[in-house]
């Protein structure tokens, strides 16, 4: 893949590499270190409006101010890009392991249930199987939601300057929530911040303590957010103005069981494989059986926690059974009538409930007190294991053929086995530990862990192309190639290309420069597109889209560089005799050797 010679991969890495993430290896993890080895400078494709902002890269200002992460990228020219890109890649992770458990001490009083919710938000597998998305837009959420919480006890305290900067702080940190795929996080950004917002509204102060902290946090909130939307207004314009996805208008339907409770199945994924054309990372769910387990116990026993807890508690659940509503049952064409709520797929109400009903269950054993009858416990325990086994037994149908019956029974037994131990002992940090670990053992080599940045840095075709790149930027020209895997190493290397993702929407003066006629607009006029070319020694284009998320350019190079004269290099997988190219090198990766041309067009 990422590779010159995947057979002798340079760096340290632990685990295995898997194409199922094309978004990340190809575009998320390119356009930071392509940020790197710009040094600040201006990106550059023709086709595309800037991709910053979905990518959380600054393009002015206030977005410098909100995604401070990425500005920090700027910084390659004076520090090592490997050290940079840890920072940006973990810096998620580290809020929600900050942020989630000091947000349950501020409402529960108790820190090992935020600390367990983390770790089991953190090797969900439709976190680890989706390069950590989830956790990118919680660990931000938690972090800016205990902000707004500290806030709030600082100005009750007349600590006016701590609670001034900690309502700056969670103004910036929930500025972020729309900006990073957005239907996950109106799925689990959303309902955490609404939650939030409740749990100041209970507190015991006077209400008009209450409404200003909670209004100057809003405040905050919607003014660092519409800063940095009227920065980014020309990108944001064009995305909406997409055929793809920006009119696409989902509503609620049933989506498998196995899929949306086989969560506690999922260790077997990396061993055994999704069927047919389905990748780990769209079949890979959470812990949704767990707010089953939530409305059993709280129709076995009253409910003990305060009101604060409550509040946290009630809309974590309400968003996750309707969530849960929105994957099971068929809204036909009510749903799609639903503002915000139309843009998350089925599918992705499905992968993302399962992060809610994690939250909401371990708010809710806070609160929990034991018993010295077993029944609950026992009764929790064989409902959880039997919606684990049925889950699993329905995933054996169709989409993971290869999972044993051994398996199956293997994932409820440890799945009852966890919600006996934490319903029986709730006070008792070895419940909470066992469980953290069995999360752990189901996902921790689904994704490998690279020390530096392997080939894409160290390598000499790398190094090859970030010269070529620093030339094209100060040029005004660009490049193009017919592989994917090179078309992420020209953004790895700030290489401007044509042939790279578009992730906003298109620059449509340009994309009509290769389209002239505008036949082929419903290909290119696309948000999260692939642009790649085929390259042929045809006359003509012809154009193709074998994906929703792929268009394919088929002609010659010579044709593509007279109607876009920046395009002055070409890379190709197989020799070109087209009259307007002239090689100039040969360079391997993916392995694979790659023909480097150079046009000259009259």
């Amino acid at each position: 893949m990422l590779r010159e010679n995947p057979a002798e991969p340079l760096g340290l890495q632990f685990g295995q590499s898997q194409a199922v993430r094309s978004d990340e290896y190809g575009t998320e993890s390119p356009i930071w270190l392509s940020e790197m080895a710009r040094g600040g400078e201006s990106a550059l494709n023709p086709l595309t409006v800037s991709n910053a902002f979905f990518a959380q890269i600054p393009s002015g200002i206030f977005s410098s101010i909100v995604f401070l992460d990425g500005t920090l990228l700027r910084l390659g020219n004076l520090l090592p890009h490997e050290m940079l890109f840890a920072m940006k890649w973990w810096l998620p992770s580290l809020l929600l392991f900050i942020g989630l458990p000091v947000w349950f001490r501020q409402i529960t009083g108790q820190l090992r249930w935020g600390y367990l919710a983390a770790v089991l938000i953190f090797f969900a597998p439709a976190s680890m199987w989706w390069s950590g998305r989830p956790v990118n837009t919680l660990g931000f959420v938690a972090a800016g939601c205990a902000l707004a919480i500290f806030a709030t006890n600082a100005f009750e305290r007349r600590w006016w300057t701590r609670g001034v900067v900690a309502v700056l702080g969670a103004g910036v940190l929930l500025a972020r929530l729309p900006t990073y795929y957005q239907p996950l996080a109106i799925v689990i950004g959303v309902p955490v911040v609404v939650a939030t917002a409740v749990v100041i509204l209970c507190l015991r102060t006077s209400w008009r303590h209450r409404l200003v902290s909670l209004g100057a946090i809003v405040l905050s909130g919607l003014f660092w957010t519409g800063l940095l939307f009227w920065e980014a207004r020309d990108a944001v314009a064009a995305g909406l103005s997409t055929l793809y996805p920006g009119d696409r208008r989902s509503t609620g339907g049933p989506v498998e069981f196995g899929r949306v409770f086989g969560g506690t199945n999922y260790a077997w994924l990396e061993a055994v494989g999704p069927s047919g054309a389905t990748f780990e990372t769209e079949l890979a769910t959470s812990f949704n059986v767990l707010i089953v387990i939530v409305v059993l116990l709280f129709t076995a026993r009253r409910w003990r926690g305060g009101r604060m807890q409550a509040g946290a508690a009630i809309p974590i659940v309400a968003a996750t059974l309707f969530w849960l509503s929105w994957c099971t049952i068929s809204w036909g064409p009510v749903g799609e009538l639903l503002p915000i709520i139309n843009r998350v797929p089925d599918f992705r109400a499905a992968q993302g409930a399962g992060f809610l009903a994690t939250i909401a269950f371990c708010l809710f054993m806070a609160q929990w007190r034991p018993s010295r009858r077993v029944a609950v416990p026992l009764t929790a325990a064989a409902v959880a294991g039997g919606i684990s086994a049925y889950a699993g037994s329905s995933l054996q149908l169709e989409m993971l053929p290869g999972l044993t019956n051994l398996m199956v029974w293997v994932s409820a037994i440890i799945t009852a086995g966890a919600v006996f131990l934490l319903v029986r002992w709730p006070t008792s940090w070895l419940p909470p530990l066992l469980t953290g670990l069995a999360a752990v053992a189901m996902t921790a080599t689904a994704t490998p862990v690279l020390f530096g940045l392997g080939d894409l840095r160290d390598s000499d075709t790398a190094k090859e192309f970030l010269a070529w790149g620093d030339t094209a930027r100060a040029e005004g020209t660009v490049w193009a190639s017919d592989d994917g895997y090179v078309d992420a190493l020209l953004m790895s290397t700030a290489t401007p290309s044509l042939s790279s993702r578009q992730q906003i929407g298109p620059n449509v003066e340009n994309w009509m420069r290769l389209d002239p006629t505008g036949e082929h607009e419903d290909m290119w006029n696309r948000g999260g597109l692939h642009i790649q070319f085929d390259w042929t020694d045809s006359a003509a284009l012809e154009w193709s889209m074998p994906s929703p998320d792929m268009v394919v350019i088929s002609g010659s190079p010579c044709v593509v560089a007279d109607r876009i004269p920046e395009l002055k290099n070409v890379v190709s997988s197989q020799p070109l005799t087209d009259g307007c190219l002239a090689l100039i090198d040969e360079l391997p990766w993916s392995g694979r050797q790659h023909y480097i041309y150079e046009v000259a067009v009259p």
